[in-house]
């Protein structure tokens, strides 16, 4: 999340994933005062276009909506992080009665891809309500203001970020009464987000740390807003050649993490597929890493009660 600065173009960039600086970091920190952020987000969506377009091709996404809905039928789902709408649209194909289906993006730029995607209209103040200001520290703090609209076509997608507060996000879980899932399908985070107030409060010193705080982030609102027997659905990477060992390794670290709480890992699934060359790099370019397959950790929680 920290890429070296001072770097020749055609230097590998600091951040580690075997880029040249010029096609990673570079147009990022090389940003005019105060437009750093706003940079970052169009780069990740630009970027984020090539995995979700190849694993929208490889079916990934309707596998992992198939997955959800052997929890039973949803009529209301929360999408943290619905990025491009890929996996929005495998949801709404899987529940078709579904009546609400909210994507939560803090990327406007995806938003509106996603908009396009599902070929529907979310209003300006839905997907562009985030004011992003420069603290002492040079750190950049953002809000999120206005009503947001509840779509008429059952998708309503609004910019927020789960680890900010946000009234008027929810008011509209509010609104919507119990949810019967909440999804969090390949956590991301943008080339700037190690520049934000955020990652300062939470010591975060790495994109791990960053799944983690977004996780129990979900973990939380799950808490709040899941009716009993809702489903919590997470959906990780991993590389392994042994992936069923990969797999009961997770299933055990997940129900530590749920021990005390009123969820359970009710089952976990491995999806393998394929990274695209021209997308945002995922994986370690470690020679021993990047020649193990690439699976898709479909984990399901049930809350009980």
């Amino acid at each position: 999340m920290n890429p070296e600065h001072h770097l020749g173009p055609d230097d590998p960039c600091g951040c580690g994933n075997g880029r040249r600086y010029r096609d990673c970091h570079q147009r990022i920190v090389d940003a005019p005062e105060g437009e750093m952020l706003a940079i970052a987000r169009t780069v990740y969506a630009e970027e984020w276009a090539g995995n979700a377009s190849a694993y929208q091709e490889q079916g990934l996404y309707g596998m992992l909506a198939e997955h959800l809905a052997q929890a039973g039928d949803v009529r209301a789902l929360l999408d943290v992080g619905c990025g491009r709408g890929h996996g929005l649209a495998a949801l709404r194909s899987a529940f078709p009665a579904a009546a609400h289906l909210i994507g939560v993006d803090e990327n406007p730029d995806c938003l509106e891809a996603a908009a396009s995607l599902l070929a529907i209209k979310a209003p300006r103040s839905n997907i562009r309500r985030g004011r992003d200001e420069i603290v002492t520290g040079g750190r950049y703090v953002s809000t999120y203001r206005g009503t947001v609209q509840i779509g008429s076509n059952g998708i309503t997608l609004i910019q927020s970020d789960v680890v900010v507060q946000d009234p008027e996000v929810e008011r509209v879980l509010d609104t919507l009464g119990p949810l019967d899932a909440l999804t969090l399908w390949f956590s991301g985070v943008h080339k700037a987000r190690s520049a934000t107030e955020i990652v300062r409060h939470f010591k975060i010193k790495s994109d791990a740390e960053h799944r983690t705080l977004i996780e129990n982030r979900a973990l939380a609102i799950a808490g709040e807003r899941l009716r009993p027997g809702g489903a919590l659905h997470l959906v990780v990477r991993a590389c392994a050649i042994d992936i069923d060992q990969v797999a009961h390794a997770m299933r055990l670290d997940y129900s530590d993490w749920l021990e005390d709480k009123p969820f359970r890992v009710e089952s976990i699934g491995s999806i393998p597929y394929e990274e695209p060359a021209d997308g945002i790099v995922v994986r370690s370019t470690d020679s021993g890493v990047s020649a193990m397959p690439n699976y898709a950790i479909s984990i399901l929680i049930r809350r009980e009660g």
